[in-house]
């Protein structure tokens, strides 16, 4: 069987890479190494959090997104813009003004993730209601979470919520509503999110549990910031009526998800951080957590404000949605055909498959050889987990080993222990 290939939205710089192995360290699922003073990724493991982009000092390791340019082919072009958007400019300019600059960059329409947001806290209470026997279900919004379950939670996947995200539904929705009211060209209409960090390009590029592929391109908030900013004086000149719906906020900030998810019936749990999400999982995984119904689950800090591809401080911009969401006027939106799509089962995604985190070998009888040597190794390495020799526990060292991807020596450790003892 052919391996899988893995699309990720991160990008090695060699040139730029120093070797200090921090990003080595606190990658959650072991993806890096450094082999001769250089970064090198993994790419079956790698869940596109973004964590190491955040702590290399030397920006060698580069997140990627779609450019703008890339919705020029198309004749109809449609922003789905993510609801940590909201959070990102400063107050002196009105959420109405940020969604009008979409329309000056090139767009010919505008919708707010946060649109969707009260109907599918609707879906996700009638989806707890109805799934009695699975507990906790696990929010499935986060793409790095839904990667991190692949990948190191495998047992946990019959919890995830098995419904499409509120962007791809939004996408399915207004792809169809286009054509038909419009009469445009499925072809003709190119549909592109506007994103807070890594994983969701990733997503958009290589979707996971999906039918088919929903949208065209994923551009970063900070791409489209820096272009409002030097068209913020015309901007505000548009003569363009947008409806907002700063109720549906909620979606940038964990917390909040789950407060409006949760009644007297329904108790929920909001995680960040992926340090945080991995201590859960484990907790999830040894059923001690098996009363709660609904946990969301995000691997920034704070939900999707927390994301790579913002501009705004975490806690500035939660601070900024949490003041649009109790101030701002919501306009309703008449979506109860979404929830009539939702009971037919259209929303509704593929089960998904266990990523394996490495395979000694595919002869059965070389890999119990090889987990022999492992067992071998660990015995010699001196258990500090340093990450010097450039993996980032001696476990790992030891795999790497047994695989021909490193030496014995590469531990420093044993090497000045040799040298003292000489």
């Amino acid at each position: 069987m052919e391996e899988k290939k893995y699309f990720h939205a991160v990008r090695v710089n060699t040139d730029l890479c120093k070797g200090c192995t921090k990003c080595v360290k606190i990658c959650p699922t072991e993806a890096l190494r450094v082999r001769e003073s250089k970064i090198c990724l993994d790419e079956t493991r790698c869940i596109d959090c973004g964590k190491c982009i955040n702590v290399c000092p030397y920006n060698a390791i580069e997140p990627i997104s779609d450019p703008l340019s890339i919705i020029q082919p198309f004749p109809y072009k449609v922003a789905i813009v993510s609801a940590s958007y909201a959070g990102q400019f400063s107050e002196d300019i009105d959420y109405e003004t940020t969604l009008k600059g979409l329309y000056e960059v090139g767009f010919d329409e505008v919708i707010e993730e946060s649109a969707v947001s009260e109907m599918m806290t609707r879906i996700k209470q009638h989806y707890i209601a109805s799934h009695q026997n699975s507990r906790p279900i696990l929010s499935s919004n986060c793409p790095a979470v839904v990667r991190l379950l692949q990948l190191r939670f495998p047992s946990l996947l019959p919890n995830l919520f098995h419904i499409e995200a509120p962007m791809s539904v939004l996408s399915m929705y207004y792809r169809d509503l286009i054509q038909r009211e419009k009469k445009i060209p499925e072809n003709d209409i190119g549909i592109f999110l506007i994103v807070p960090c890594i994983a969701q390009v990733t997503a958009v590029h290589q979707p996971e549990g999906a039918y088919k592929r929903m949208q065209d391109g994923a551009i970063a908030i900070k791409d489209i910031y820096n272009q409002i900013g030097n068209h913020l004086h015309k901007i505000k000149e548009m003569d363009i009526k947008i409806k907002t719906h700063p109720r549906g906020l909620v979606r940038a900030l964990s917390g909040l998800e789950a407060d409006y998810v949760g009644t007297e019936k329904i108790r929920t749990l909001a995680v960040s951080g992926i340090e945080n999400v991995i201590d859960i999982l484990h907790k999830v995984e040894n059923h001690l957590l098996d009363q709660y119904d609904y946990i969301v689950l995000r691997s920034c800090t704070n939900g999707c404000v927390g994301g790579n591809f913002n501009v705004e401080n975490a806690f500035i911009a939660r601070s900024k949605i949490n003041n649009l969401i109790k101030y701002s006027k919501n306009e309703d939106y008449e979506l109860d055909s979404l929830y009539s799509c939702y009971l037919e089962g259209i929303f509704d995604v593929m089960p998904l498959e266990p990523r394996s985190m490495m395979e000694l070998d595919k002869d059965i009888k070389q890999a119990i050889y090889k987990m022999k040597k492992i067992q071998e190794l660990l015995k010699i390495l001196p258990g500090f987990d340093c990450g010097a020799c450039g993996s980032p526990s001696c476990k790992s060292l030891a795999e790497d080993i047994v695989q021909g991807n490193a030496k014995l020596e590469d531990c420093l450790i044993l090497c000045k222990n040799k040298e003292d003892l000489e």
